[in-house]
């Protein structure tokens, strides 16, 4: 879609894209063009006084789990997978990528390996060839795809807005890690066990400047790790809330200065989370996010909020590129021995008034980037060890022209069939499957749900009572 100002030029590289995922919209593994856009993005990142960017409220939803070329391989001018991939399976057998539309939940499969060590099995030491070996033969959801077919969000917002195509996750392990880099800038474990972090978040740093900070919650999961393991180095009791009230405050102009958003995490197993984790249907992964940019650009704080969307970590979906190598903290490596290794590039994109228009940013970041743009705007010293070494976000977003405000409404249609639970699919598969094969898929579906539940009674087991 266009935007209104008509006085502005017409941008080439977003006349390129709406031109390549209009004639390719069903197909994957496009051929990248030739990358300008960065270049561009380079000599435009001259950044403002802080208080002069435009910039007031910064609202983060991270979902779930899936990597940058595994939902985006059908855009033009990303650095996209090779569209006729072919990796080894656990017994030596050439599976091909495949669009696995119109299956948008894959209760079939086995949920791909997404820890610490099989990430590393997946890296292959630079060669990107594992990422079949950590599953079930003949199991090849990981090299699985979707096209913009099936992202109708997506699509609008790489039509309309930012996409980056060299994000990735701060640490090569699973969520819980992830979700502490971005909410700490580092993690004090590789796994998804219950721990007790002790180390400064940005809740603490925007406390210490007089700045206000709030965590919405799609359901108990995300409100049982932020109020147990982050207690003490959390937003407060007070500013843990359920999603519904992100939808009032928006509504009212409420936004604090920054928000963070996590989706509904514990119906993964079953299949029918909002997460994008999965089992989850991806369609309702879309309406979600769908859900929060408009609730964001019909409210009042429109024209000075920014809008990051960004994934924890790659949920065992191949990519294409090797992550590279970033300084950790001394408590972190001390605490868990990480390598340093970023994770895989995972979907992350920008929306808002001080967003470039139908852009592909190509240079590197990752979640301390974000938090690195946090302290700027509001004023404390950067988080973790990646304070100089991570690109501060803000260079991604456009202050040479005044704020375009201009926010088109995208066609994501939601339905009551979106998101139904597994058991149908499960019982197929055991009809069909070896014995061995169906009992890893089972296996797989519950043990991370399993983990969710266990923090959730953790957390009620010590005292702590969610909102009504």
């Amino acid at each position: 879609m266009a935007s209104k100002d008509s006085k502005k030029p017409v941008d080439p590289i977003r006349r390129k894209l709406l031109a390549g995922i209009a004639a390719s919209a069903g197909a994957a593994g496009l051929a990248a063009c030739d990358g300008s856009s960065s270049d561009e993005g380079a000599k435009a990142s001259v950044l403002p006084n802080p208080e002069d960017s435009g910039i007031d409220h910064i609202v983060v939803l991270m979902m779930e789990n899936r990597s940058f070329d595994h939902y985006f391989s059908w855009v033009p001018g990303a650095d996209v997978m090779r569209p006729d991939l072919t990796l080894l399976d656990s017994d030596g057998n050439p599976q091909s990528a495949y669009d696995l539309a119109p299956d948008f939940q894959g209760c079939a499969n086995a949920d791909p390996s997404h820890s610490y060590n099989g990430g590393r099995t997946h890296l292959n030491d630079g060669k990107m060839d594992g990422f079949l070996l950590t599953q079930p033969v003949g199991d090849r959801f990981p090299i699985g795809y979707y096209t913009a077919d099936s992202l109708p969000f997506f699509k609008g917002v790489v039509e309309n807005w930012t996409l980056c195509d060299r994000y990735f996750s701060g640490i090569l392990g699973p969520t819980q890690p992830n979700r502490y880099y971005m909410h700490a800038g580092q993690t004090d474990k590789i796994n998804n066990d219950i721990t007790f972090f002790s180390q400064a978040t940005v809740w603490d740093a925007l406390k210490s400047v007089g700045r206000t900070g709030r965590y919405y919650y799609g359901d108990l999961a995300g409100w049982a790790l932020v109020s147990l393991e982050f207690g003490g180095h959390n937003p407060g009791v007070e500013n843990i809330l359920p999603f519904d009230r992100f939808l009032d405050d928006a509504k009212n102009g409420n936004l604090a200065d920054v928000s963070y958003i996590d989706p509904a995490m514990l119906g993964e197993g079953a299949g029918t989370s909002n997460d994008d984790h999965p089992m989850a249907d991806i369609r309702k992964g879309q309406v979600l996010m769908n859900t929060v940019y408009d609730a964001l650009r019909t409210g009042p704080k429109w024209e000075r909020t920014l809008f990051i969307i960004n994934y924890d970590e790659w949920g065992g979906f191949y990519d294409h590129v090797v992550p590279p190598l970033a300084p950790v903290t001394y408590e972190e490596f001390k605490a868990t021995g990480n390598d340093g290794r970023l994770g895989f590039r995972v979907p992350c994109v920008a929306l808002g008034p001080r967003v470039r228009r139908g852009y592909i940013e190509k240079r590197q970041l990752d979640p301390n980037s974000i938090l690195n743009m946090i302290a700027w705007r509001f004023g404390f010293a950067p988080l973790g060890a990646r304070g100089t070494t991570s690109m501060n976000f803000a260079e991604v977003l456009d202050f040479s022209v005044p704020p375009n405000t201009d926010a088109p409404a995208f066609d994501v249609p939601d339905d009551d069939s979106y998101g139904l639970a597994c058991s149908a699919q499960l019982a197929a598969a055991q009809a069909s499957f070896p014995a061995e094969r169906y009992a890893e898929v089972q296996k797989r579906h519950a043990e991370h749900v399993e983990e969710w539940q266990q923090l959730v009674q953790a957390a009620l087991d010590a005292g702590y009572t969610p909102p009504e």
